[in-house]
């Protein structure tokens, strides 16, 4: 359980970190970077305000640990934006349109930029610590479908549920992104969705061994599911140490807060809940709704 309570702290501290400077370009945080902890900026929301990525995130561990069904999370999703549940302040502040069209029970499926963003990944964190991996991906599977019933997006979800559990198994970040990108390429042999075989190319940068060797400029911090996928791997194998991974995965710009909160669990995952700043750690808001949800952890043995 201390893995888990790492990651989910590395995933809400990233997302805070990179609440005040999402949308903002590369060129701009190249000149102005980010140190540390810091607020308001584009939400104008103070130091320490996770996104609705630590919600939903916190809704599908919750769902999981309850053996809730797809209609239980979206209900539970809903209750966030409705009601502030699971929210650092009692009110959800931001929330990608995919999303909001999903939990309200509207099609996106004509909007194809919309359905490829990354509002499925940013929440699959939670599957990778089921005892049933293969559950996992089942489950993962139509939940990702209220919102995000895209095969490149179950895809990116897949592989990084797979590089997450490999690196709670033990695995170093280079053998763990191996070890995912070699279970992804067997597709729907393993994961028993045939729809995403003519996705599976498109990953092909991503599998590469020399991955890691991309430069930077050619890394792409957006909202799409494969480019935030591909940044927060890309930030977590060009660093050694957690405060390092989620202030480049900030740097990057464009999408900060998600890329930060998927780069900042992975790193927690390898660095442990104490490479986490404390000082960072201090500064995070509501930390009780997440400490309950951990301690509920206890209770269950699905997770």
């Amino acid at each position: 359980m201390q893995i888990l309570r790492a990651a989910i702290y590395g995933f809400a501290v990233g997302d805070a970190l990179g609440v005040p400077y999402e949308f903002t370009p590369r060129e701009i945080m190249t000149y102005q970077p980010a140190v540390g902890m810091s607020g308001f900026g584009t939400h104008q929301q103070p130091p320490g305000t996770w996104s609705d990525d630590t919600s939903f995130m916190l809704c599908v561990l919750e769902n999981i640990l309850e053996d809730g069904t797809p209609q239980t999370l979206k209900n539970k999703m809903l209750k966030c934006y409705r009601d502030g549940y699971l929210t650092p302040h009692g009110n959800m502040f931001d929330i990608g349109r995919a999303t909001y069209l999903g939990i309200h029970g509207k099609n996106s499926s004509t909007d194809n930029n919309s359905i490829q963003g990354n509002g499925s990944l940013m929440r699959c964190l939670p599957y990778a610590f089921r005892h049933d991996i293969r559950r996992a991906f089942y489950d993962m599977y139509w939940d990702n479908k209220i919102t995000h019933d895209n095969a490149l997006c179950h895809l990116c979800c897949i592989f990084y549920v797979r590089l997450a559990r490999a690196l709670i198994e033990g695995s170093n970040p280079e053998k763990a992104m191996q070890t995912a990108a070699g279970f992804i390429k067997l597709g729907s042999r393993i994961t028993d969705l045939p729809e995403c075989n003519s996705d599976l190319k498109r990953l092909d940068r991503l599998t590469n061994p020399e991955f890691s060797r991309i430069p930077e400029c050619e890394i792409i911090s957006s909202g799409h599911v494969l480019y935030t996928l591909e940044a927060a791997c890309w930030c977590l194998l060009n660093t050694h140490n957690y405060r390092d991974a989620v202030l480049k995965a900030v740097n990057l710009g464009g999408d900060t807060d998600t890329i930060a909160a998927l780069t900042g669990a992975l790193a927690a995952i390898v660095y442990g809940e104490n490479s986490i700043p404390k000082a960072w750690l201090c500064k995070l808001k509501n930390k009780k709704s997440i400490e309950n949800i951990l301690d509920r952890t206890k209770e269950y043995d699905v997770i």
